[in-house]
């Protein structure tokens, strides 16, 4: 009798793993990751069909639970660093730290900053615009992108790309040892340009691979920890 039930028990389980909803799986993940003591990831974004968005470099981050959250990138000639804890957010324009206040909250440029996010709580969100994740034949998982999520990410490409009336986009995750170590999200939609009015088909794709986990301690200047307490 007892080897019957202990049969039974380990089918039941056996079934359990087997119909594990893919949503769950990514989501496990990436709670996993975001209860690490930190991590480090890179932030690289794409842009084909347009010149909107390349002069963007990669975002290199690192964030410390409970911590600080420090990233850096360049636009251009233009190198910046950000300081975030909690709400607030200060930026490193040539050396001289400056809180969000300081350069005002409506500020085109702050307000930008501001949907920059630490890579667990981005992909998260994610997560929450997949049409329906499946788990494929390489052990990734991948959807298609709700059409007001992927409408909305594309507005961000350029004036002409928020007024663009469509919008697609995809999203794939991939898991390694219970964490996110890696996800990768595409946009695509068409602009007009030039006096012609000519059709132009944009694709931005964003990679972002985590590392470091574990292993990260943040530290700022003691300017730019001042201007977050």
């Amino acid at each position: 009798m007892k080897t019957c039930l202990l049969l039974l028990s380990a089918t039941a389980l056996s079934l359990c793993a087997a119909s594990a909803d893919p949503k769950t799986e990514v989501t496990g993940a990436i709670k996993k990751l975001a209860a690490q003591s930190g991590y480090a990831w890179t932030y690289t974004p794409k842009t084909e069909g347009s010149e909107s968005g390349r002069r963007q470099g990669p975002i290199e981050g690192k964030t410390e639970k409970d911590g600080y959250t420090h990233l850096k990138s360049s636009v251009g000639d233009v190198s910046l660093e950000i300081g975030i804890k909690g709400m607030k957010m200060v930026v490193n324009y040539n050396g001289d730290w400056l809180s969000t206040a300081e350069l005002g909250e409506n500020n085109r440029t702050v307000q930008r900053l501001r949907l920059l996010k630490k890579a667990d709580e981005e992909a998260l969100d994610l997560v929450g615009e997949a049409a329906e994740l499946k788990k494929m034949p390489d052990g990734s998982y991948a959807s298609s992108m709700a059409t007001e999520a992927a409408k909305n990410m594309f507005s961000l490409l350029g004036k002409r790309a928020a007024e663009s009336p469509d919008a697609s986009g995809s999203m794939r995750f991939w898991i390694k040892d219970g964490l996110l170590s890696k996800y990768e999200y595409v946009v695509r939609g068409k602009i007009t340009a030039g006096e012609d009015k000519k059709e132009i088909e944009v694709i931005r794709t964003t990679t972002v691979e985590i590392k470091d986990v574990g292993a990260v301690k943040v530290s700022l200047p003691e300017d730019a920890k001042k201007k977050l307490m």
